[in-house]
């Protein structure tokens, strides 16, 4: 009696996806997790960045820098940001704030936040990062008054 192939191969191919699917779902998790890893290091820099121009124009305090930095994230959904979590530091002269920066004077603003409050997957084998960070630095482009010493010509 000869068996009929189709009959003896029945359910191969759900064995095989059985076998694969718990692999092609971590490497599915895995490449999800890394995907949102590099979207939120990238809107920390663009953050900081925002932060360094707003620095820039001279006219903000550190605080006001700190919310600018905040409200950007909170904006583009990183709800865990906060002020605590910027840092502003004018490499040029440490105790000048923005506000009264001389000109080209240089800031960098500094974002970290936790992976854990930003991540999608609770897998911790993905990745050991524990920390986000953006940065950017800025020169202070604050206007310098001109004073002009005019004589009027004698007559």
């Amino acid at each position: 009696m000869r068996l009929n192939r189709r009959s003896a191969r029945s359910g191969v191919a759900a064995v095989e996806l059985g076998v694969l699917a718990p692999v092609l779902l971590i490497l599915l998790v895995g490449a999800w997790e890394v995907g949102r890893m590099v979207e939120v290091q990238q809107l920390l820099t663009n953050a900081a960045r925002e932060g360094g121009r707003q620095a820039a124009t001279g006219v903000k305090t550190v605080s006001d820098v700190k919310d600018v930095v905040v409200r950007y994230l909170h904006h583009n959904g990183i709800k865990a940001a906060a002020p605590e979590h910027v840092t502003l530091t004018n490499i040029t002269d440490s105790s000048r704030s923005p506000e009264v920066a001389n000109q080209l004077d240089q800031f960098r603003i500094t974002v970290s936040i936790p992976f854990n409050s930003v991540r999608w997957a609770a897998l911790d084998q993905i990745t050991s990062l524990t920390t986000l960070t953006g940065a950017a630095e800025w020169f202070s482009m604050r206007d310098i008054p001109i004073v002009v010493d005019y004589k009027p010509p004698l007559e």
